[in-house]
């Protein structure tokens, strides 16, 4: 860790000047991220956020939040996996859930559903069906995510994830964080964390993710922004990941840290296995993000995608 731990920005020809294989360098921690600046016009950002909200998908943070939202809403803080101890059950971690700190989801996440397989896929089927009525050739950011990350690879084929029998997880997932919801330092590993050895997405050996930004929320001039810590998630890192002490971890150990600073229309690729969080920002307007997680294997000629 002698050399300073940076991003790669602003453009692909960046990324290709630096490494050969961008994408093995990122799964293999060498940077923090893989930003694409302005990639996603942001006149196209605030159209898309405003359909949402008039098709009823998201709402207006001037207005009271409708019931069907809130009781749909994702506790802040959650994550599920299987119990070691007990191969048939699962441990739900929450923080707290309130008319204050909420995330709408629309689209279909393994983390928050994958423990009962048929209510995940069935729920993916109409989440496809949800994104061919959202989205076009005109404004396509799924697309723009998976094309990009095509051209990173150099020569993989990029797929949504799929199972053996043509079940199609979700192909991306739109977010909204209203009233300062945040995400506390952790790591996303369907492998590592969720344990989800029964499905599909587990074989491969790194997990990765892409977000989009459509729209942030700001205070005076700061905005919320994500934060990557140069520590990939080893398990003695648990303790204090679950106690809420990971920075004064990180810094009797001395741990780099990048400050992942996005606007509108910005799309960036990391590592989720790099601790990571979002310090919570309380402004008037929602943080809206399109992420996908995304299985990669160097020696594997395909790239797995999913929400």
């Amino acid at each position: 860790m002698n050399s300073p731990w940076t991003m790669v920005e602003p453009d692909l020809e960046s990324a290709f000047n630096l490494f050969e294989r961008p994408l093995d360098a990122l799964a293999r921690g060498e940077v923090a991220a893989i930003v694409l600046r302005g990639v996603f016009p942001p006149a196209d950002c605030g159209r898309l956020v405003d359909r949402l909200i008039e098709g009823g998908h998201l709402y207006d943070p001037r207005k009271p939040i409708p019931d069907r939202l809130l009781q749909d809403a994702v506790p802040e803080g959650f994550f599920s996996r299987t119990s070691e101890e007990d191969s048939e059950g699962v441990e739900y971690y929450r923080q707290r859930t309130d008319e204050t700190h909420v995330r709408i989801d629309i689209g279909s996440s393994l983390g928050y559903r994958g423990e009962d397989r048929e209510a995940f896929f069935e729920h993916s089927r109409r989440t496809h069906e949800l994104f061919e009525r959202l989205f076009d050739d005109a404004c396509d950011p799924v697309g723009l995510i998976y094309s990009k990350l095509r051209e990173l690879s150099r020569d993989k084929e990029v797929r949504t994830a799929r199972e053996d029998d043509g079940s199609l997880y979700g192909p991306a997932i739109l977010r909204a964080h209203y009233g300062g919801y945040a995400y506390a330092p952790h790591f996303d590993s369907v492998r590592l964390r969720e344990k989800r050895s029964d499905y599909a997405v587990h074989s491969f050996e790194h997990q990765l993710a892409g977000v989009l930004v459509l729209q942030n929320t700001s205070v005076g001039d700061r905005t919320a922004q994500g934060i990557i810590h140069r520590c990939a998630w080893e398990p003695e890192v648990d303790p204090f990941l679950e106690a809420g002490t990971f920075h004064d971890y990180a810094a009797q150990k001395g741990i780099e840290r990048v400050e992942v600073i996005l606007e509108p229309g910005d799309l960036y690729y990391f590592n989720t296995r790099m601790i990571h969080e979002v310090p919570g920002l309380v402004g008037r307007d929602p943080r809206i993000v399109l992420a996908t997680f995304i299985g990669y294997s160097a020696g594997r000629n395909e790239i797995f995608v999913w929400s």
